[in-house]
């Protein structure tokens, strides 16, 4: 089945290989703003256990007393958190004023009109506050929120359905006295990786690699997602031809659990990121594929994690083409369309991704920016460059990762599901034993019948 082609949107190229300038400053809130203008409302904001949660919670306070607005923040695991908004938007209850979100998932939120388009508050200037400075955000990323609502085309386009707050890619982090230890290279390319797989194990590294392998979406869209790439692999080739079996994808897959079975102990196919995490700070893996760009803060941190002063960044490996693609994954806050408090809504919306507030949460830990000025922040450089194996390692390998890193899939309200079924054919493989190309035609003949 053919469909039409359609343009992917480069979200994050060039957001880390800015200059970092030592004497940037935030802007400070305009003096003639009315932030109390909705002083006395409340509003109950649901996000995603995360640690730019953990940042901004510390900071309510400040919006509180800023606006004279309550505010009630409920915290839940990423799948309890999406089940209970999907809950709240489809029966219009509008009992959840703001959410953290994706771009992926206001695919589907956007085409039911269950999610607020943000441009018209964002051009109230009795609204928004004169210093937001919306040119700063990075504008792929920015614009990765935008959606004409017409599926398969029109990523970039038309309304505005959220914020960013947060962006991620995929890179590897490594521990370098391991890979001395056991006299390896850190891997160019994934046919170095698995002819060293076996041996990752050999040294003080308990287990050889971790990374992130469940049965849902997520997986064909982020770090598998990000080999898939790697290999040639997109969901749809340029005429609009599904390749979820194409021989590109099932030599990736192939590849893919056979680095799993090699390297990662019993029961990696269930690992979340959230594993992967801590596994990796716990010091038990000489080598993670995983969203270490955001998970870095974490692994640096000496009261969080156990490699502190033995961790190293390096950009993921190249393709058998040579060549290096990655998954980019865009956390935002959106707009319950059914909310009675939408310009209360607005208010904290405004407020969380500005300048000040930005800035602070990436040095309480919410990585990577999404704003220019963050990354000219004086303290966030200087915390950054003290990242990795070498000063300057980490801003160095999210500079190469984010010149690479685009969100690469149709636009779709259905893909979630689409991908959930490319993600089960994976697991087959891997558990069953299942043909790899049986497995995967048979999830693309499924996933064709979705579209």
């Amino acid at each position: 089945m053919a469909m039409r082609s359609r343009g992917h949107i480069g979200v994050l190229a060039g957001a880390c290989s800015i200059v970092i300038a030592a004497a940037a400053g935030t802007a400070s809130v305009a003096q003639d703003f009315d932030w109390k203008q909705e002083s006395g409302s409340s509003i109950n904001a649901l996000l995603v256990s995360h640690p730019f949660v953990e940042s901004i919670k510390p900071l309510v306070p400040e919006f509180e007393a800023l606006t004279g607005i309550d505010v009630n923040l409920e915290v839940l695991a990423e799948q309890a958190a999406n089940e209970k908004l999907l809950a709240d938007l489809s029966s219009k209850a509008g009992t959840i004023d703001v959410f953290m979100t994706s771009p992926l998932q206001n695919w589907q939120y956007a085409t039911a009109n269950w999610v607020a388009d943000l441009d018209p508050f964002l051009n109230d200037p009795a609204l928004t506050d004169g210093s937001y400075d919306v040119d700063d955000f990075y504008q792929g990323v920015l614009n990765s929120n935008r959606w004409t609502r017409e599926p398969m085309t029109g990523i970039g386009e038309g309304a505005l359905w959220g914020l960013p707050v947060n962006s991620e890619t995929y890179i590897l982090s490594y521990r370098p006295s391991v890979f001395e230890e056991l006299g390896l290279e850190v891997p160019e390319t994934y046919a170095d990786l698995l002819e060293i797989a076996d041996k990752l194990d050999d040294g003080s590294a308990e287990f050889g690699l971790i990374t992130r392998f469940d049965k849902f979406w997520d997986l064909p869209y982020l770090t598998f997602g990000t080999m898939l790439q790697s290999y040639g692999v997109e969901m749809l080739d340029a005429d609009g031809n599904l390749q979820v079996c194409s021989e590109a994808s099932i030599a990736a897959t192939d590849d893919f659990v056979q680095l799993i079975k090699t390297a990662s102990p019993e029961g990696a196919g269930a690992f979340t990121w959230y594993e992967a995490l801590q596994g990796f700070a716990a010091g038990q893996y000489a080598l993670s594929l995983d969203e270490a760009d955001l998970f870095a803060a974490v692994y640096e941190d000496p009261s969080q994690s156990e490699i502190s002063d033995d961790v190293g960044y390096a950009p993921t490996p190249l393709g058998p083409d040579g060549e290096r693609k990655a998954g980019a994954w865009i956390w935002s806050m959106s707009m319950n369309e059914a909310s009675s408090s939408k310009n209360a809504a607005w208010l904290f919306l405004s407020w969380v991704t500005s300048k000040d507030v930005m800035a602070k949460t990436h040095l309480a830990g919410n990585m990577n920016p999404v704003r220019q000025s963050a990354w000219e922040n004086p303290d966030v450089a200087a915390m950054v460059d003290s990242w990795g194996a070498s000063p300057g390692q980490y801003r160095e390998v999210t500079g190469i990762m984010n010149e690479v890193a685009a969100v690469r899939f149709p636009p779709h309200p259905e893909l979630t599901r689409m991908l959930d079924r490319w993600a089960q054919a994976v697991q087959e493989v891997y558990f069953n034993g299942t043909d790899t190309k049986e497995a995967l035609c048979a999830a693309q003949a499924d996933i064709e019948r979705m579209l």
